[in-house]
């Protein structure tokens, strides 16, 4: 039998792979909570998933964490949100422009995992990270975009060390996508970017993976993930257009 949630706190959840990943959770039968600062964006989930709860709500903003998980109590956290960065070498952006997925994708991430351990979230809960490929390998045209992500990645580490250490019985997942990922913002961006940089067409440039990856496909692997019901090899894992892989 596989693994269920009764409750989801999706944070951006209205595109992209939260928006998937939400959908897959609402199906399932789970009470699926969507947090998204366009309420546009969440209009049109509305629409397509009436069952889903959606919020307006900028999670960045302080006490926003606190506030959703104490209100809401899920027993699973996705936290997907994220800007798309401005795609230009470093020395043509403003700190504000360089700095903005710290302020955004990665002061999500401490604010959430710490409000996780500090409530905290009911035992047996789940709560999943986002990183990016980039984390690994740099993204000279992103600013500070692959540090923030990778210092993401750190900090699912270390909520789990703490998770452990404290006995709540709380498991804390890594997600990279190793590829970038085709029909969202964020992919489009990077990719024209960088086929421009490398003076390739953005088809050329796409077609350097035989398999592409999506957003959907994203969703896929993760909602399998969560529903397994044996304990899980790691806490950090890679995806890519070819499937998923334990990361260490």
């Amino acid at each position: 039998m596989n693994r269920t949630y009764d409750t989801a706190l999706i944070i951006g959840g209205s595109k992209g792979m939260g928006l998937e990943i939400a959908l897959a959770l609402s199906g399932q039968g789970t009470k699926t909570h969507v947090v998204a600062r366009s309420e546009n964006d969440l209009k049109r989930l509305r629409e397509k998933a009436p069952g889903i709860h959606t919020i307006t709500k900028d999670a960045s903003e302080n006490g926003v964490a606190d506030d959703l998980l104490a209100a809401l109590r899920p027993d699973l956290l996705v936290l997907s949100a994220g800007v798309t960065p401005r795609m230009a070498p470093f020395q043509s952006q403003a700190w504000d422009e360089f700095s903005a997925a710290w302020n955004t994708d990665m002061k999500i991430a401490h604010d959430f995992m710490s409000a996780a351990l500090n409530q905290p979230m009911p035992s047996g809960g789940t709560i999943v990270s986002f990183s990016s490929g980039a984390g690994l390998s740099g993204s000279r045209l992103s600013g500070g975009y692959a540090g923030a992500k990778r210092m993401q990645h750190f900090l699912t580490e270390y909520a789990q060390r703490e998770a452990d250490n404290l006995d709540l019985g709380l498991r804390f997942l890594s997600i990279i996508p190793k590829q970038l990922v085709q029909g969202t913002e964020k992919g489009l961006a990077a990719a024209t970017a960088y086929a421009a940089a490398v003076g390739k067409p953005l088809d050329q440039f796409w077609s350097q993976w035989d398999n592409a990856l999506t957003a959907k496909g994203i969703a896929d692997h993760v909602v399998e993930l969560l529903g397994r019901p044996e304990a899980l090899p790691s806490n950090s894992y890679t995806i890519t257009g070819n499937g998923i892989e334990a990361f260490s």
